[in-house]
């Protein structure tokens, strides 16, 4: 009983040391401009022909350990469409007006002053948002696991 009653009290020392450990250091999430990864997660929009996008995990404020467990992740891609793209996503969606929340890494390529339609598509286990203009080729499309 005393032999149980160390290595429990062991264990939970180890856990607590384990636990008060720096997080790593977050690396900042890298553009991207294969468009195989977004058109694969977006199939509704139908064709991309560039694309700019990164990936960033979701989680513990900064500062703060996050607990073990899955971690949720963000996909956020601006897009040029192919022919019909963006009307495609108009018609077949229901749309209002919205204005895409994009990382610091993407921010400067949004076009100013463009009239955003943001239109909710069907979850495949992930929240997705598809940002479009009526009459362009350009989208904003977002991505989280849920």
């Amino acid at each position: 009983m005393r032999t149980m009653g160390k290595t429990l009290g062991i264990t939970a020392a180890v856990a607590l040391i384990a636990a008060c450990d720096p997080a790593p250091p977050e690396e900042e999430a890298v553009v991207h401009t294969d468009p195989a990864p977004v058109a694969k997660t977006f199939p509704e929009v139908g064709e991309i022909v560039e694309a700019s996008w990164v990936e960033e995990k979701m989680g513990a404020s900064e500062g703060r350990v996050a607990a073990p467990g899955p971690t949720d992740y963000r996909l956020s891609a601006l897009v040029k469409l192919g022919p019909g793209g963006a009307q495609k996503v108009l018609s077949g969606y229901e749309c209002h007006t919205g204005v895409p929340a994009a990382p610091e890494q993407l921010k400067a390529l949004l076009p100013s002053g463009v009239a955003w339609r943001s239109c909710e598509l069907p979850a495949n286990g992930r929240a997705r948002t598809a940002f479009v203009v009526a009459g362009a080729d350009q989208a904003f499309l977002s991505s989280t696991t849920m």
